[in-house]
């Protein structure tokens, strides 16, 4: 295998996240570092106190530090931050660090050239490390030192220190620690397991786009376990640990949750709640009594028609006669109060009797429901196939996508699954009635990347762009995403990612939201 020599400097965006391009969009998308997510599992509680024991004698050695403490005001935690840390420097705490950077730069040297002489007091060090592999068995792959690897399904990006190759010829990953201690294994695992289990070798190029990287595929790497070798800088020895890799894949699974989890907002200002309109109410009303009929009431526009005929009768002298054939429990015209369409039909039965009697002429009709709304999605296509299953994990991605978002978009997007159970339009992929399939899977992560922009308009125009159709505002959105078909579904996924990052832009006028970009482009990608 031809891989790309060692790479430098590694280039990452303010969150200090590799920047890589995703295989999906071809976007540069920053990508979590391992050892921050390696780290999401750890009790912290250690290194606090270790931070403040270095601030602590710091300030005993730096009194120019104190008086600076002195002369800061107890809101300025910028500045007080920054004193923090320079004390925290000056108590010794990267002391350790930079001595670890130097090892691994020794070691990285010594990989590469036989003939390398660490230099006093370290030289000890790297010999020690040297002897202890090969009386363990093992070789240093040196085309496979301090290279990138990145996993594209949870967009997580690390550099590993190096592969080593067994006495069996299995290659293995391994890690350098200088500490002075293994506290920490745990995390260790998640590190090495996610290099183990990797998509791809990655190199950055000299573009700042990321147009000139390249990705190689991974080596075959052995994923039961993995070394650590335990290196003290001027201890002269090193001790060689194997790591679970197994565990660590699993313990990465929950760090991921963990991370979704911290991303939830579940405090905010208290807001009571509003009284739902008439449409809202009916709407809700279905929503818990799937199969239900909705009651509709005349619009304002057969009340002014009425009106008109009624003041006909009383201009006639007929309004005694009108009031002895009224319906009984029906409220008057005048009165304001709802009058349902079976309510008018009496109404009308009652007030044309009047007329005729009178003599009076019958005007015309008028429709006492709105127009009626354009056909609904559902009630024209037929319940599609859903394709085939996809793997759990697949499905714990899409969760985990649902569990970041904030509580107002996840509850738009359960809505929507909601509705779409009621409509016999089932979309969920687990739980009660849930199905992990393909077709689910493409119309859950649109539901999950659309939920942010909160825009109905939007996600119209979008589901339409999917069916080729104009999707009319009449039209029932939750149909409209249960009857989805496997190819339309990816097709809206695709749009959804286009349109979040950017690729296509949504413009907003009075008659909609209007798609620009390349459409095309983006529905191949």
């Amino acid at each position: 295998m031809n891989l790309t020599p060692i790479q430098q400097p590694v280039r990452r965006d303010r969150w200090g996240r590799y920047q890589v391009v995703n295989p999906t969009t071809g976007k540069l998308t920053g990508y979590t570092r391992a050892t921050t997510v390696a780290k999401a599992l750890d009790d912290g509680s250690g290194l606090i106190g270790w931070s403040k024991r270095m601030v602590a004698l710091g300030l005993a050695v730096r009194p120019d530090l104190v008086a600076l403490v002195s002369a800061t005001g107890p809101d300025d935690k910028k500045a007080l931050d920054q004193i923090c840390e320079r004390a925290a420097e000056a108590g010794g705490s990267t002391v350790r660090r930079d001595l670890g950077t130097a090892i691994h730069g020794m070691l990285e040297q010594s990989w590469s050239n036989p003939d390398y002489q660490a230099p006093q007091p370290y030289t000890a060090d790297i010999v020690a490390v040297h002897e202890a592999l090969k009386a363990a068995g093992l070789t240093v792959d040196t085309t496979l030192v301090e290279r990138i690897v990145v996993d594209d399904t949870y967009q997580i990006a690390g550099t590993f220190d190096l592969m080593v190759r067994d006495s069996a010829g299995h290659l293995r990953v391994a890690d350098i620690k200088t500490g002075s201690s293994l506290m920490g294994a745990l995390s260790f695992a998640i590190q090495l397991a996610i290099y183990a289990n990797a998509d791809a070798l990655y190199t950055q190029g000299p573009a700042a786009n990321g147009s000139e990287d390249v990705r190689e595929p991974m080596p075959e790497l052995a994923t039961d376990y993995g070394f650590i070798f335990h290196v003290q800088p001027q201890s002269g020895t090193c001790d060689i640990y194997t790591i679970n890799l197994v565990a660590g894949l699993e313990a990465l699974e929950l760090a991921m949750d963990v991370r979704a989890t911290t991303k939830l907002k579940p405090l905010a200002p208290y807001k009571a709640p509003a009284t739902p309109t008439v449409e809202e109410a009916v709407e809700m009303v279905m929503a818990a009594f799937p199969g239900a009929e909705p009651v509709n009431y005349v619009n304002d526009q057969w009340r002014a028609w009425m009106t008109t005929r009624l003041l006909a009768i009383k201009a006639a002298g007929a309004i005694d006669a009108l009031a002895m054939h009224w319906p009984t429990g029906v409220p008057a015209v005048p009165s304001g109060e709802p009058i349902t369409i079976e309510q008018s039909i009496d109404i009308e039965r009652a007030v044309s009797l009047c007329e005729s009697n009178a003599g009076l002429a019958f005007p015309e009709p008028v429709e006492p429901l709105a127009a009626p709304k354009p056909t609904p999605i559902s009630d024209r296509r037929p319940r599609p196939d859903e394709g085939a299953d996809v793997p759990d994990d697949v499905v714990a991605i899409i969760n985990g996508l649902a569990q970041s978002l904030s509580i107002t978009d996840r509850s738009w997007v359960l809505g929507i699954i909601t509705r779409c159970h009621n409509a016999n339009y089932p979309i969920r992929m687990s739980g009660p009635g849930g199905k992990p399939t393909a077709r689910r899977a493409a119309i859950c992560t649109a539901l999950v990347t659309l939920a942010p922009f909160g825009d109905e308009a939007l996600v119209r125009a979008l589901v339409g762009l999917a069916i080729s159709e104009d999707l009319q505002p009449g039209h029932d959105l939750a149909a409209a995403f249960g009857s989805l078909t496997l190819d339309e579904a990816q097709r809206l996924q695709r749009l959804a990612n286009a349109v979040a990052n950017t690729f296509l832009v949504p413009i907003w006028g009075e008659d909609g939201v209007a798609i620009t970009g390349d459409i095309t482009a983006a529905l191949a990608a």
